[in-house]
């Protein structure tokens, strides 16, 4: 009577088989990956400036006063921003710069809300964020009439 014992595990060969597999495919979905946070980036600074921009509005509101939203670094919205009152100077919120892919386009100098909740600048105000390297699709933030934010998927008409 013969005992036969079974091994268990993997053969060098089955292992270094996987493992090549595996590299070939982490190659192949790095670039959609990259392309995914880019476009996460994007999407996060247009969110984020438009939590500022509800903020502002709504302090503008609250207080019946001018409310501003300013690049922190003048002209340069990818260095962030402040909301802060234009009388008083009181800072209601602050953002840090964003990732260095990310870059905002046909941004006007400063947001301005009237103490009804309305834009001080008339029309429609535009906010671009897009990928520097055009990996990623941009984001449009347009501000309507009313003074209300919206973000789309789509570079800014």
């Amino acid at each position: 009577m013969t005992r036969h014992s079974s091994q268990r595990g993997f053969t060098m060969v089955e292992l270094a088989v996987t493992l090549v597999i595996a590299a070939i495919l982490a190659a192949i979905a790095f670039p959609s990956m990259a392309t995914m946070m880019v476009g996460n980036r994007i999407r996060a600074g247009g969110t984020d400036l438009m939590s500022a921009l509800l903020l502002a509005r709504s302090e503008a509101i609250k207080r019946n006063a001018q409310i501003a939203i300013t690049p922190s670094t003048a002209g340069d919205w990818t260095k962030g921003w402040v909301v802060a009152s234009v009388a008083t100077g009181e800072q209601y919120d602050r953002k840090n710069a964003f990732n260095n892919d990310v870059v905002v386009n046909s941004a006007p100098a400063q947001i301005v809300y009237n103490g009804s909740g309305r834009l001080a600048a008339a029309g429609t105000t535009q906010v671009e964020f897009a990928d520097v390297h055009g990996r990623a699709e941009a984001r449009c933030l347009s501000i309507d009439l009313s003074g209300l934010p919206h973000l789309s998927l789509g570079a800014c008409a």
